[in-house]
Order: structure tokens, then sequence, then C-alpha cells
């Protein structure tokens, strides 16, 4: 948003001069679409993919010969409008045959509602006997510049796409979801411009946006545990090398976990795993926490000893040793000879515990493999002395 924004306040100031440069450099948009477009079918990213096709449109100067340039404004906008609406609300699902042929079918369903349908409906509401003038008329006599901008089948259509979008970008907030709603703010905005300048600005800003948006979620899935949402292992070995001489390691470890999941089931187990998760991403003192795989995570305190992180990591513990978690009982089934069921039965509250190991880096154990091994025992030495309990290494 703050680069599309930026991009508009360039405009509005050097108007001239970036209409120079886009009129020596007009092929520049087209270049950058194709390029974003390429980067997000490499990583899978088909809804972005099909983005970088729609936004092509945007840059295209009207002149069909089937249609007048008003309407054919009109269905270009409600076309990709529509398109831009269509992939907020659906997932990433490939390029196979099937969803291919499933993609083109709405596209064309679409692009044919515009270039026939519209102008009907658009007949019909000049002389008002369509539905469109009541359900718009009081928004354009609310604020009357609106039809500057929007006719009453633009502005209903935009409206009822408006309520989708912000629905579904609120439900999935990835960074494809939210490159998809500044791509539709951006038509909308595009729209009440109405000059080709901006929009050439414009879609060379979303193709950016495009790429950081591919980045950004790749760099996710790559760094962050799929599953509780903190950094992974993998980002915990490329945090290392961040570090300087003095830090402390912690590694934790849920106890009794594996009984706990074969008593109450794999989706318990990972609700549990979550919620330790949540609560150690909470720990304070400059520390950072890593699922390092299985019920295991560590957490890194940066330029800090053994002994200052010890408070940090036994507020931890009690946060989550205290924490109630609630197993919801299923409504046991009736009898044969009861008409109506029993009563359900009470929801069972559980406790979760959790054991950590403590080690320093120091000149004997520098490498941060002898450090884990440090913490590991230190971690089997709280096991032994109970669970629950803090444990730092003999070092």
């Amino acid at each position: 948003m703050l680069l599309l924004i930026s991009t508009l306040i360039a405009y509005h100031f050097e108007a001239p001069l970036i209409q120079q440069w886009l009129t020596q450099a007009n092929w520049l948009p087209y270049a950058c679409l194709i390029i974003a477009g390429v980067i997000a079918w490499q990583f899978g990213r088909s809804r972005l993919v099909w983005l970088s096709l729609f936004l092509l449109l945007i840059v295209q100067p009207i002149d069909p010969e089937w249609l007048e340039v008003g309407m054919a404004h009109t269905a270009r906008f409600c076309f990709i409008l529509l398109m831009l609406s269509w992939l907020i609300l659906s997932t990433d699902k490939g390029f196979s045959p099937t969803n291919l042929l499933i993609a083109l079918v709405t596209i064309a369903l679409v692009a044919a509602a515009c270039l026939w349908l519209l102008p009907v409906l658009a007949s019909h509401s000049q002389s008002n006997n369509y539905l469109l003038t009541p359900a718009t008329s009081w928004l354009f006599q609310l604020w009357p510049g609106l039809r500057q901008w929007f006719t009453s089948t633009e502005l209903l259509i935009t409206l009822l796409s408006l309520v989708l979008v912000l629905v579904r970008s609120f439900m999935q907030a990835n960074n494809s979801q939210i490159a998809l709603l500044v791509a539709w703010l951006s038509l909308v905005i595009l729209h009440c411009i109405n000059q080709l300048a901006p929009n050439q600005l414009v879609v060379i800003t979303l193709a950016i946006i495009v790429c950081i948006a591919v980045i950004r979620d790749s760099f996710a899935m790559a760094f962050k545990d799929e599953l509780t949402g903190i950094p992974s292992r993998r980002a915990l070995m490329q945090y290392v090398q961040t570090l300087g001489r003095k830090y402390t390691l912690v590694m934790a470890d849920i106890d009794h976990f594996k009984k706990f999941n074969d008593t109450y089931g794999h989706d318990v187990g990972d609700e549990v795993l979550k919620l330790v998760a949540s609560k150690l991403n909470k720990v304070t003192g400059g520390g950072k926490a890593f699922r390092y795989g299985g019920e295991e995570f560590i957490m890194l305190f940066a330029g800090k000893s053994s002994k200052d992180v010890i408070p940090h990591v036994e507020a931890i513990r009690e946060l989550i040793a205290d924490y109630d978690i609630a197993l919801r009982a299923k409504p046991r089934p009736p009898k044969p000879e009861q008409k109506t069921p029993s009563k359900p039965a009470k929801d069972k509250i559980v406790k979760v515990t959790t054991s950590f190991g403590v080690a320093e880096k120091t000149s004997e154990h520098s490498d941060f493999a002898t450090i884990m091994k440090q913490a590991d025992i230190a971690l089997y030495a709280a096991k032994k002395a109970g669970r629950n309990c803090v444990k730092m290494a003999k070092q």
C-alpha cells in the first residue's frame, strides 16, 4: 500500500516528466508484467500469474469495433474487477489441465457477460425501469461526485465486489492475498483517474508488488514452521550465523508429549504444539523462539549469559504450566431404551508442562553443535529431576 501511495503521489507532482518517460519506454509495463508472471509461475503462485495477465488489459488503449468507447471502458473495468474478485476468493490451484479448463471457462463466461449483458443492463438502467438505478441512487445523492467516476452498473458491481473481497482478505491475509487486494484497489483508483500514463505507472508498481509477494510467501514457507507459525529449524541455522561472541541457547521439550498424543489424538497434540509455540514466542529478555523438530523447541538469547536468561525462562515455564487446556467432550450417544440423548459430558481440563535445558557459549564450548549438546544434556537432567523445571549445563 505504501508503494502504491508513493507511486500516485509521485505522479501527482511529476506528471509531465513521468508521462514523457513512459512515452519513451512504453514497453516497460509489459516487460515488468511478463517478469512478474514468470516468477509467480516458477513459485507456483497461479493466482498471481493470472493477475499479471489481467493487468495487461489495463495498459491497453480502448479501441473496440463492437462497442462504444464509453461502454467498452465499463466492460473492461467490470471484467477486470470481477476477475480480480474471483482470484481473491479462490486459492492457488496450479495449472493442471482440469484447473486450466475451469479457469478458461470462468474467464470466457465473465467476458461474455461483460460484453453482451452489460450493454443491456445499461440501456434498461437509463430508462429508469431497472433495479440498478434505485439501488445506487441514494449513493449518488449522498456523494454527487460519484457520477463522474461510476455508472450505476459499475458502482453496484464495485460495492458487491468490495464486500466479498474485504471479507475474504480478513479471513486469509497472506502476501499473495494482500497483493491481489492492492491490485483491486488500484483498478478502482485508475478507473476514477481514467488516464493512460498513471495506468502504466501503477501497473509497473503492481508488477513489483507481485514479485515482493512471491518472495515473502516463499520466505515464509522456507523459514517458518507451517504448524506453529514460529521460525523453523532452517531459520534457526541462519540466525545462528548472525550471533556474536556471546549468546545463550535454551532447549525446550514438552513433557510426556507422546503419551499425551496417543491418549487424546494427533489433532489435540497439534493444538498443544501451537499453544507451547505461542507461549515460547512471547519470551522476554530478547529471546527468539524456533521449532527445532517434533516437540522440541529452541530459544536463543543474543548477548546474554545463562544467569541472565534463567528468570525469563522460568517465567515462560510457569506461563505454560499454569495454562488450562479444555478438551471438548463429545455428547454420549443415547442408550436403546432412552428417547433423548444423555447430558453432554463436561469438558476435561488438562495441563501441559515443559522442561528446559540452558547452555551458553564459552571459550571451551564455542561451536553451535557443542552448545546444543550441552543444552540437551541439561534438558535430560531436567527430565530426570522430575520435569517441568529449568536446568543449567555444567560448563
